[in-house]
């Protein structure tokens, strides 16, 4: 597939790039801002204004309603934080492409790491992105297929019959839930906007989740970097090179977490109200038909949060492993001129680097377990008010 073809050096998240650009975010020319208010207006008019304004029929409808605002939220207003925060990604990029260059022109261990690593994020960006084509299709087309089969095949009174809707809220005075004329025109609405639902948040989740591999990558480049100049004793050419690729990795680390803080921050909040809903709803209403939908968006979140969690883990565990490297192959033992830079790079690795939810908490799986913890105890404070 033409979209996946790449005809840059590795080592760069071009793939992502191409699908931001589907969006009007670039880092080759300026946002097109028209492109993403465009995709932000389909949200608020289509989504958020009906499900804040327009009322429910009962109280379960309710808390599906807004988990589903809460989830919808995290998606579209995550993809427009990424373009007000273009510069940032910009910047991350330009450094990433002249840290690659470097690295390609290094022996076989070290660029082949980043040849490898980044063949199998592709592979796995591809599987993804279309393997992801199933689940867009079966909820967007789905509940309309059925409410039709129920209809046409009904033998009895049709009042009865139950019209499933794509997403739990009112549309504008159009009676969704018995008429069947207004159930189609709010189906002809909502299709195409499911599928705008399914390719933001796409875009979004893969987009975070590859820039952070990739930081992780060039982190662990620098420790290879770093053996083989021990291994074959040749700091004294190559200590300047090793100085720089851990301030050039350090300063994409710094960027990524710029880039994705508020977002973090974000997902943080939401995903707290996504599990207290489904926790809530489970309380109130107990296991039915519906608690399967808002069932979906719990996994869906868990599954986000916990790769953010997981693979920031894996950023800060790679960043103090170029400490711990150094330590490993000896780098006392070596000239007071070598010892000097080295203790440079070895105080560097040293300070804490990871992503974080805003400016107060870092993303691991520490902070997975407290998010949990969080949750349960707003979810009392809910049980005890409804």
């Amino acid at each position: 597939m033409s979209f996946f073809t790449i005809d840059k050096p590795p080592g760069v998240p071009y793939v992502v790039l191409k699908l931001l650009h589907l969006m009007g975010i670039s880092v080759e020319e300026r946002v097109r801002y028209g492109h993403v208010l465009v995709i932000f207006l389909v949200f608020l008019v289509v989504i958020a204004v009906p499900k804040m304004c327009f009322g429910y029929p009962d109280f379960e409808s309710t808390v599906i309603g807004f988990a589903e605002l809460f989830f919808q939220t995290n998606r579209f207003v995550g993809v427009l934080l990424i373009a007000l925060y273009n510069e940032t990604l910009t910047k991350l990029i330009r450094k990433a492409e002249g840290f690659t260059r470097d690295v390609l022109t290094e022996a076989p261990p070290v660029a082949q790491h980043l040849i490898s690593h980044d063949k199998q994020i592709n592979r796995v960006l591809k599987a993804y992105l279309i393997a992801i084509l199933v689940p867009a299709n079966f909820y967007s087309n789905a509940p309309i297929a059925m409410t039709l089969w129920n209809y046409y095949g009904a033998t009895g009174n049709e009042s009865t019959i139950q019209f499933n809707l794509l997403m739990e809220e009112n549309f504008y005075g159009l009676d969704i839930r018995t008429n069947l004329s207004h159930y189609l025109i709010f189906g002809a609405i909502m299709v195409p906007t499911a599928y705008l639902c399914s390719f933001v948040g796409t875009a979004k989740l893969v987009s975070l989740l590859t820039l952070i591999k990739y930081c992780t990558i060039y982190f662990q480049v620098v420790s290879l970097k770093i053996r083989d100049t021990a291994r074959h004793q040749r700091y004294d050419t190559e200590l300047n090179k090793i100085v720089r690729m851990h301030q050039d990795a350090l300063e994409m680390a710094t960027e990524l977490k710029t880039l994705t803080a508020p977002i973090l921050l974000m997902q943080f909040l939401l995903c707290v109200l996504v599990w207290s809903s489904m926790l809530l709803y489970f309380t109130v209403s107990g296991f039915g038909t519906q608690f399967i939908n808002l069932f979906v968006l719990f996994l869906f979140d868990t599954t986000e949060m916990f790769g953010y969690c997981y693979l920031g883990n894996e950023l800060s565990d790679a960043a103090s492993e170029v400490g711990t490297v150094l330590y490993e192959n000896g780098w006392e033992a070596e000239s007071p001129v070598v010892q000097k830079k080295l203790q440079l790079v070895l105080f560097r690795s040293q300070n804490r680097v990871g992503i974080m939810a805003g400016k107060f908490a870092y993303m691991n799986m520490e902070q997975f377990g407290e998010i949990v913890r969080t949750t349960y105890s707003f979810f009392v404070v809910l049980r005890d008010v409804f």
